[in-house]
């Protein structure tokens, strides 16, 4: 247990200042509040990819036996994630609709709503919108390069938060 885990400690720590009078207690204060700041956030849960990574990496198999029907989709990559992870994740989610919809009429692709994922995952990061572009302005790229893109930027967010 860490000094701040046993300084700051809720219950301890208002024990510790109803018993301390004057200097003691401004430095109980202080050594509590230097901990709290240097707590760093606990990542949320859903950006943890990993389910999602199988399931890109299920439809990079299928690509080459669908390259025939020359799919063009809006690809953001990992640069466009660095600066507007939401609105990247968006994109990834709306394009990786248009591709299971277009393959399955000539595949069987399981029915397993990436872009559900995407988008949930999408809202995992609190972003402004402001200055990001939108889809339809990131370079069209092949199925093949789009789901590649994907997946870097999915293992990249396992690097960061898992």
């Amino acid at each position: 247990m860490s000094l701040c885990e046993t300084q700051c400690d809720t219950d301890d720590a208002i024990v510790a200042l109803a018993m301390l009078r004057g200097r003691p207690a401004l430095e109980v204060v202080f050594l509590c509040f230097v901990c709290v700041l240097s707590l760093k956030p606990q990542p949320d849960a859903r950006i943890c990819s990993r389910d999602i990574i199988l399931r890109v990496e299920f439809l990079i198999k299928k690509a080459p036996n669908l390259k025939w029907l020359n799919s063009r989709l809006y690809t953001p990559n990992l640069t466009d994630y660095q600066k507007c992870p939401s609105s990247t994740f968006k994109c990834f989610a709306a394009e990786i609709k248009v591709l299971t919809d277009e393959w399955k009429t000539f595949d069987s692709i399981p029915k397993f709503k990436l872009n559900i994922l995407l988008g949930e995952l999408a809202t995992s990061f609190n972003q402004t919108e402001s200055e990001c572009r939108q889809c339809e302005l990131f370079k069209e790229q092949n199925a093949e390069k789009f789901l590649k893109d994907l997946l870097s930027t999915l293992q990249f967010i396992n690097e960061q938060y898992c």
